[in-house]
């Protein structure tokens, strides 16, 4: 018993460490899940982002950018990636597949390593909104249906 007693707030804490992720969600017209999923990478590519193959599988309907790094101000270096999903199990080509995305931002806190930071001088900034905005605004167009 007093093992467990150990271990619960051991857990916690670990969970606590973890970031959430709000992920931005719609889902497709009635269409093939090829075409959802070639819809979803034009998007992202014509969007500026370049696939980290590592971590792309089109089996398992992932998709992940590379990191884009940009300047958030006062000198500090910050980058952003999209990480976007169909979900295969919860979709059909006649019902459409539900999609969801992300874009994460890191930035480095740390002043003294800005000029060239590693990688464990990142850290999470949160959800780039406004870029999931535009793209989400994108992605609609190309892969939700029509109202008529």
């Amino acid at each position: 018993m007093k093992s467990a007693a150990r271990v619960v707030p051991l857990l916690l804490s670990f969970a606590a460490c973890g970031t959430i992720t709000d992920w931005r969600e719609l889902r497709s017209a009635p269409m093939k899940y090829a075409d959802c999923y070639d819809g979803l990478v034009f998007i992202a590519q014509r969007d500026g982002f370049s696939a980290d193959s590592l971590a792309c599988d089109r089996g398992l309907g992932t998709w992940q950018s590379r990191w884009r790094e940009r300047q958030i101000g006062l000198g500090r270096p910050g980058r952003y990636r999209l990480r976007a999903e169909v979900l295969i199990d919860e979709g059909s080509d006649q019902a459409g597949w539900p999609i969801r995305y992300v874009i994460e931002q890191q930035k480095v806190k740390d002043l003294r390593q800005s000029l060239q930071p590693q990688e464990g001088d990142w850290s999470p900034d949160g959800q780039d909104r406004e870029r999931e905005a535009i793209l989400g605004e994108k992605l609609v167009r190309r892969l939700a249906p029509k109202s008529t």
